[in-house]
């Protein structure tokens, strides 16, 4: 029994508790694998990478804190919706269906949701026909921050990518790109025109990861290289660590129409709740 009268006893409930809600976090914001290679991830640089994603290879995983930090970007996107429309704009979150704008290609095995389209109140005096794509973002007190001013393309190209991919996908030519410092709350606000030549080589990029048999190469053959130091499938990549046991990473499935994999063991589509699983034939990719 703990007593609340003892400074150590409330030094160490202040522990249990703290490792409580991490832990909570942890499993509460996890979502697993990804089914779709996402609009978000193809700015990547390493094909190999953004493969063995798809192929759920090695799942990433993250601790309570992280997971909390991940959903203040997400948190944040109702603050800037009431922002654009406390100062005039029109802004549209979901389809007529009442459903998120999204993008989708490669037999439904790639896509990315829109954070929403919005036009600028007549006080602007730029044409009412005029649909911007939104997109919302966060990021600490940094570089990653103060260079977007310079330009987006640059200090962000993966987002840029991102926003590239909707416009191309939506016919919309022009990107509302709003960031917030998450640690003093001051917004940088950019109007970039998207690069539909970037968003159609990346649905390009995207089919062509997909469909792979094989892995791509890889950024670097030097597991030292930066970027694969911190590269989550690290071991895999240059180790011969062997991947996640399911339907994904064996060799004998391959992704089909309407998002869904087929395995040329049993010669018929896999359920989604058994590709989790995978079977005594899995043999890895």
């Amino acid at each position: 029994m703990l007593d609340l009268n003892n400074k150590d006893d409330r030094n160490k409930l202040e522990e249990l508790i703290t490792d409580d809600i991490n832990q909570f976090c942890a499993t509460y914001y996890e979502s697993g694998h990804r089914k779709h290679l996402g609009a978000s991830e193809l700015g990547e640089e390493c094909w190999r990478k953004l493969w063995y994603g798809f192929r759920w290879t090695k799942r990433q995983v993250h601790d309570g804190r992280i997971l909390r930090l991940f959903n203040v970007g997400h948190s944040a996107e109702p603050r800037f919706i009431t922002y654009l429309r406390g100062i005039g704009f029109e802004v549209r979150e979901f389809d007529e269906n009442g459903k998120q704008f999204r993008i989708s290609g490669a037999n439904g095995h790639y896509g990315g949701s829109l954070d929403g389209m919005c036009k600028a109140p007549a006080r602007y005096e730029i044409s009412e026909d005029v649909v911007l794509l939104n997109e919302y973002k966060t990021n600490g007190t940094g570089a990653g921050y103060t260079n977007v001013v310079k330009g987006l393309q640059k200090a962000k190209p993966k987002h840029f990518a991102q926003m590239s991919q909707y416009g191309f996908k939506k016919g919309l030519k022009y990107g509302l790109y709003l960031i917030e410092n998450k640690n003093d709350s001051d917004i940088t606000v950019k109007i970039v025109i998207l690069d539909w030549n970037l968003g159609a080589q990346m649905e390009r990029k995207a089919e062509e990861i997909i469909f792979a048999k094989e892995p791509p190469p890889r950024i670097s053959d030097n597991p030292a290289f930066q970027a694969c130091q911190w590269c989550h499938q690290r071991d895999i990549c240059h180790k011969g660590e062997q991947p996640e046991r399911n339907c994904r990473s064996c060799r004998q499935c391959s992704p089909v129409e309407e998002g869904q994999w087929h395995c040329s063991k049993f010669n018929d589509v896999v359920p989604d709740d058994f590709i989790v699983k995978g079977c005594p034939d899995w043999l890895p990719i």
